[in-house]
């Protein structure tokens, strides 16, 4: 997976696959975002590899966060996955799995007892 992105007005939050069980990196984070102003509060996860910034947004933005972030070489811009995105995605993979379950049911029940479901069976 990318680096999933959910922003709201005041809030970045992001997970980052190189934060995962990186305590240095985790501290680097926070001591570069702490230099920047309009920031409120950081919340940096090593354990999730996620982190949370609120901030105030008459001083700083999302976007300069993240430019901020890409500049330094944590984050990818380009593998950014938003919110809704990722849950399009879920979905979508949880229909294909679901789809296949009721395909499977389906011909199970066609076969049952029939010559075919013996053949099925063996092979």
């Amino acid at each position: 997976m990318g680096f999933y992105l959910h922003e709201t007005p005041g809030r970045l939050r992001l997970k980052i696959p190189g934060l995962k069980r990186n305590v240095v990196l985790a501290e680097e984070l926070t001591l570069l975002l702490h230099e920047k102003q309009g920031i409120d509060s950081i919340e940096v996860n090593a354990l999730t590899g996620s982190i949370k910034v609120n901030f105030d947004e008459s001083q700083v933005t999302s976007s300069t966060l993240l430019n901020l972030l890409s500049q330094e070489g944590h984050v990818d811009l380009a593998k950014l996955v938003s919110s809704s995105k990722y849950m399009d995605t879920m979905f979508f993979k949880a229909g294909r799995v679901a789809s296949k379950a009721i395909m499977g049911l389906a011909l199970d029940k066609a076969l049952e007892g029939s010559s075919l479901s013996i053949i099925a069976a063996l092979i």
